[in-house]
């Protein structure tokens, strides 16, 4: 009887040891955001939002520029590349480069006369040491 309740014992204790022993989750990607003009280009930041990063322009265009604090090593994933090797959306007239370590620029065209509000998204993926996350950039072009 009591090796009976010894063995359940550790049972118990076995699959709470192995169930509390999982990976650590990588850290979200976080981002200091700022937008020129800033009549023109609205951008924020927000981890808690499913498109982590919201741009938003009207016609006239700007520039916006991303700082990862805690991922150097980034890649653009979703668009199309240029000869440049800027990545570019022929919808939102928008390029996009990596510029520096954790630094993304997004230069955002002056819109046709008569255009339609347009969206995108730009998918950012970072990777520090063993950890790799992503950001998606809801980029929104309004009349």
């Amino acid at each position: 009887m009591i090796t009976k309740l010894k063995l359940m014992m550790m049972v118990c204790f076995a699959i709470i040891v192995f169930a509390s022993c999982s990976e650590d989750e990588p850290a979200k990607m976080l981002w200091e955001v700022t937008a020129t003009p800033a009549e023109s280009v609205k951008a924020a930041f927000d981890p808690s939002f499913y498109h982590q990063i919201q741009i938003t322009s009207d016609g006239e265009g700007g520039e916006v520029t991303l700082k990862c604090t805690n991922y150097k090593s980034l890649n653009l994933v979703g668009a199309t590349k240029n000869e440049n090797g800027e990545y570019f959306d022929a919808d939102c007239k928008f390029t996009a480069k990596i510029t520096d370590s954790g630094v993304v620029k997004i230069i955002l065209d002056k819109m046709p006369d008569g255009f339609k509000e347009a969206k995108t998204i730009l998918q950012i993926d970072g990777t520090e040491g063993k950890d790799t996350n992503t950001t998606t950039v809801d980029i929104t072009r309004k009349p």
